[in-house]
């Protein structure tokens, strides 16, 4: 089967290398059939309260180490399903408790609420917050469920008509699949986000690479309306692959160049 369509078929690996994921649907019915779950949140308590799943206690990744927990048996942990490592970290030290078997939720919150839908949630309208990713936060990740979404335009090679050439050509486009070659890369990001839909399987994470030129917040905002929340932004865009993540740099031909010292311009002095 083609990398692209296998992209969001990998499940997480846990600890000891042992595979370990449990699909947002599985779990749905598990807890309907009332199975002994218990569900813990390991993100912040700020985002908790924003929503979580219905039947999720909160306990942030940082503190699972060091919390006394009774032998709960089975235990389904998440994080927010966007690139973190949370939910892995979590796994790890609740393993290591007397009486717990933990796994990961697939997809964290992102994942169920995309396909569940059902989630405790305040009312009223909440602020507009787009999920950003930087580029740094894409190389650690351990998500394998990752597809770049490429929105960037290719750099025009012909001047317009009527319009002088201009003096030096574009840098190229930075290649995706040579920055990060295990991840893949589509142009489509709805029609995945339907054949998930469709297939009522995990949906893959989708980052969103715009030139900041606004694709990527456009693009979000379609996928949302679509009911796909698994998605981020790359911060930077093609600027931070050019840069390959480091700040304060441009990037001129092959090479890396210090951004120019600013000009200060003395005080004029009294007149007198």
């Amino acid at each position: 089967m083609m990398l692209r369509t296998l992209g969001w078929l990998c499940v997480v690996v846990g600890v000891a290398g042992v595979a370990r994921g449990l699909e947002p649907q599985e779990l749905a019915a598990l807890l309907a059939a009332g199975e002994k779950i218990t569900v813990i949140d390991v993100r912040s308590t700020a985002l908790y309260q924003r929503g979580h799943l219905p039947q999720a206690i909160n306990i942030p990744a940082a503190l699972c180490p060091d919390r006394q927990l009774p032998p709960l048996g089975r235990v389904v942990v998440y994080d927010e399903g966007l690139g973190q490592t949370n939910a892995a970290f979590a796994l790890e030290a609740l393993n290591r408790k007397p009486g717990i078997r933990a796994e990961i939720l697939r997809g964290g919150y992102a994942g169920w609420e995309t396909t569940q839908r059902t989630v405790a949630a305040p009312r009223g309208a909440a602020r507009e917050e787009l999920p950003v990713i930087t580029y740094q936060g894409l190389e650690q990740t351990t998500d394998r469920d990752v597809v770049l979404v490429d929105l960037r335009t290719a750099p025009s090679t012909a001047p317009a008509r009527g319009l002088a050439a201009p003096a030096q050509p574009e840098t190229p486009l930075t290649d995706l699949k040579a920055v990060f070659p295990r991840f893949p890369v589509t142009q489509s990001p709805l029609s995945l986000a339907q054949r998930a839909k469709a297939e009522k399987s995990t949906p893959p994470l989708l980052v969103l690479i715009d030139r900041n030129d606004g694709k990527a917040q456009e693009t979000a905002r379609l996928l949302r309306a679509a009911g796909m929340t698994r998605f981020v932004i790359l911060a930077g865009g093609e600027e931070a692959l050019a840069r390959r993540g480091e700040p304060g740099l441009q990037r001129a031909g092959s090479g890396l160049l210090t951004a120019p010292a600013p000009v200060v311009t003395p005080p004029t002095p009294p007149a007198p």
